[in-house]
C-alpha cells in the first residue's frame, strides 16, 4: 500500500515596505499558523513558537553582509523554534523555504535586492545554516521533503528522533541596491514555510552515481598511520625517514566516515575517477604577480608590498575557460565537496594559467600570536587567506549562474586543544600545539596510538578559528590525511601535486602550532607539513555543490570528467 505523504507547513509572513526614498525602510510584520500530522510508520508533531520579539525595522538602509549578519537590536531579527516528537521507526526529511508572495498590485522591490540569512541557535552562539543569499526560487520541487517548485530553499535536513531547534532569521536590503529614484512605497513579501515528509533519507543522484562507480572500502585498523602508498614515517631510518611500502596499507578508493550531517564518502589514495567539471570563467581573469606571489586584487598585492601596481597584472584564465575540480568527498548533507584543480583536468604546472591553483600568498601577514593560525581571528576578523579565497569566489563564481549550485557549506579551522606539546605526549615538542597534532602526528610518539582524522569540527573556546558556513574555503588537515597524506611521508594521493616550485605547496585551514613566537598552519607539499603563516603557499579553493539533477555526463576520469551543469 502506498505510504501516505504528510506535509507539515509552518508559515511566517514577513513584509518589508520601503517608505521613504533613500531615508527609511519601514517595518516587517508577521503572522503564523501550524498543523499536526500523523504518519503510518510513526507519529510526528511539529510545533512553532515565536519569541516576544517583533520585526519592526525603522530607518534601515541597504547594508553589507557583515552588518546584516550580526544585527541584534530589538526588531532587527526574528527568533522561532521548531519542535518535533517522533515515535516509531521513521525518518523525516524536512526543509525550510521562502516564497515571494508580494501582492500583485503592489509596487515591488525586486527579490534580487533582498538577502535572507538563517542561523541555528545553540545557547548564546549562532551556527550558520545558510550564508546570506539573494532571494532565488528553485525551478524544481523536492519530492523528499514536499517542497514545491517556485520557493527558495533555505535549509534541508532529516530527523529520526524527537528534537527541538531554535532558529534566527534576518532579512535585509543588499548593499548594492540604490534607492535613489525608486519613487518610494516599494514592497517585498515572503512567506517562510517548513515542509516535512516521511520517507527514506534523501540521497542525491550525484552520491548515488559515486557509489555505483566505486565499491565502498572498509577502513583498516592503523590505516591513517600510513600514507596511502603504504609508507610510514620512521624517525630511526637514516636514509629518508620513511619505511618501505607496506602492501596492506597501500590503498586507494572510496571510504565512509561520519560527519556532522550523516555519512560522508571520501576518496583516498591514487584515485583517478574523482574529476569534475563545474563552472567557467565568464571573462578574462587577472591576478597580480609580485615576486612570484599571485594576489586576487591590487589592494591585496599592495598590502603585501606597496610597490605592487597595475603593471603587475597577469592572466590566470581566459573567458570561456572551464573550471575543473577534484571530489574530496560526498558530504553527509548530500552536497559534493570539491577542491579546485585548474582549467584542465590534467594541469601540467608549466605556468600559473596551467596550474591547479588560483594564487600564491601568505596565510596571514602577521605571525607573532597564535590567533593568526585562525581562518578568522579576534571574533570575526578575516585572515589574509580568507580574503583571497572570498575575492576569487566573488569574481569567478559569485556573480555567475553557477553560484546558485554552491551552498554555504561547513568549514572548520580547528583551534581547539591549544597547549604545550609535551602535554600531548610529544617529548620533542618545546612549543604549543593544537589538537590536530594529537590526532594526526602520532609519529612523534612512536605510534603509541593511531592517527585519527575527523570530519567533525571540534568546539573551541578561542577567539580565532572555529566552525563556519561559507561559499568557499580551504581543505582541512584531517581531509588531507583521509585523502592519503601524512607528516614526513611522500604519498601518492590525488592531492599530492608534485611539480615545479612553490605552486606544489598549498594551504589547509587547520591551525598547527605556535613555536618560537611564530604561528604555523598545516599545508600540503610532498607531505603534510606545518608552515609558518607568513610563508607563501598556493591557494586552492574548496566549495560545496548541490544539485538535484545528478551529473549530466562523464565517468569521473580526466578524459571524461563528471559534469555538473
Amino acid at each position: 500500500m502506498k505510504k501516505r505523504e504528510n506535509i507539515v507547513i509552518i508559515v511566517v509572513l514577513i513584509v518589508m515596505v520601503i517608505a521613504i526614498v533613500g531615508v527609511s525602510y519601514a517595518a516587517f510584520s508577521y503572522n503564523r499558523e501550524g498543523s499536526i500530522n500523523s504518519i503510518t510508520t510513526g507519529a510526528i508533531t511539529m510545533t512553532y513558537e515565536e519569541t516576544d520579539n517583533t520585526i519592526s525595522l525603522t530607518g534601515a538602509l541597504p547594508t553589507t553582509d557583515k552588518t546584516g549578519m550580526v544585527r541584534l537590536n530589538p526588531g532587527e531579527y526574528f527568533d522561532f523554534s521548531i519542535s518535533s516528537e517522533i515515535t516509531g521507526n521513521v525518518n523525516i526529511n524536512y526543509e525550510i523555504s521562502a516564497k515571494d508572495i508580494t501582492d500583485s498590485g503592489a509596487r515591488k522591490i525586486d527579490g534580487s535586492n533582498i538577502k535572507l540569512y538563517l542561523t541555528k541557535l545553540n545557547g548564546d552562539k549562532e551556527e550558520t545554516l545558510m550564508v546570506p543569499e539573494i532571494y532565488n526560487e528553485e525551478s524544481s520541487s523536492n519530492s523528499y521533503t514536499g517542497r514545491p517548485e517556485g520557493e527558495m530553499s533555505l535549509y534541508t535536513s532529516s530527523m529520526n528522533s524527537s528534537e527541538s531547534n531554535n532558529y534566527r532569521l534576518r532579512m535585509y536590503v543588499d548593499e548594492s541596491y540604490n534607492p535613489q529614484g525608486d519613487g518610494g512605497g516599494l514592497v517585498f513579501t515572503v512567506q517562510i514555510n517548513v515542509y516535512g515528509k516521511a520517507g527514506d533519507k534523501y540521497v542525491p543522484l550525484t552520491t548515488q552515481q559515486i557509489l555505483e562507480d566505486n565499491e565502498v572500502q572498509e577502513e583498516k585498523t592503523q590505516m591513517f598511520n600510513y600514507a596511502s602508498n603504504g609508507v610510514q614515517f620512521d624517525p630511526n631510518d637514516e636514509d629518508d625517514g620513511m619505511t618501505d611500502p607496506n602492501p596492506e596499507y597501500a590503498v586507494s578508493g572510496v571510504y565512509a566516515s561520519e560527519d556532522e550531517d550523516g555519512t560522508s564518502y571520501y576518496y583516498r589514495g591514487n584515485v583517478t575517477n574523482n574529476n569534475v567539471q563545474f563552472g567557467e570563467y565568464t571573462s578574462d581573469y587577472y591576478v597580480y604577480n609580485y615576486s612570484s606571489r599571485y594576489f586576487q586584487s591590487l589592494e591585496a598585492c599592495q598590502e603585501y608590498n606597496s610597490s605592487c601596481s597595475e603593471s603587475n597584472r597577469v592572466k590566470l584564465a581566459s573567458a570561456g575557460d572551464k573550471m575543473y575540480w577534484k571530489i574530496v568527498r560526498a558530504n553527509g548533507d548530500g552536497s559534493l565537496r570539491l577542491i579546485y584543480n585548474g582549467t584542465s583536468a590534467n594541469p601540467d604546472n608549466s605556468g600559473l594559467a596551467n596550474s591547479f591553483i588560483v594564487g600564491i600568498s601568505s596565510y596571514n601577514l602577521e605571525y607573532n600570536d597564535p590567533k593568526y593560525t585562525g581562518y578568522t581571528y579576534d571574533n570575526g576578523t578575516d585572515s589574509f587567506i580568507k580574503r583571497e579565497v572570498d575575492t576569487w569566489y566573488e569574481n569567478a563564481l559569485g556573480s555567475t549562474i553557477y553560484d546558485s549550485k554552491v551552498i554555504g557549506g561547513r568549514f572548520c579551522s580547528d583551534s581547539s586543544g591549544y597547549k604545550k606539546g609535551t602535554d600531548y605526549g610529544f617529548p620533542s615538542m618545546n612549543y604549543n600545539v593544537f589538537a590536530s597534532y594529537d590526532r594526526l602526528v602520532q609519529s612523534a610518539t612512536g605510534y603509541t596510538k593511531e592517527n585519527s582524522p575527523t570530519l567533525k569540527c571540534p568546539s573551541t573556546s578561542e577567539s580565532y578559528g572555529g566552525s563556519y558556513r561559507l561559499k568557499a574555503g580551504l581543505i582541512t588537515a584531517d581531509e588531507l590525511v583521509l585523502a592519503g597524506e601524512n607528516p614526513g611521508v611522500v604519498s601518492n594521493s590525488y592531492l599530492n601535486m608534485v611539480a615545479n616550485g612553490d605552486m606544489t605547496y598549498f594551504w589547509s585551514m587547520t591551525p598547527a602550532d605556535f613555536g618560537n613566537g611564530t604561528a604555523s598552519v598545516w599545508g600540503e607539499g610532498e607531505d603534510l607539513h606545518n608552515y609558518r603563516v607568513v610563508y607563501n603557499n598556493a591557494v586552492r579553493p574548496v566549495i560545496n555543490v548541490t544539485t538535484d539533477n545528478g551529473f549530466t555526463s562523464g565517468d569521473g576520469t580526466a578524459s571524461s570528467p563528471y559534469v555538473i551543469s
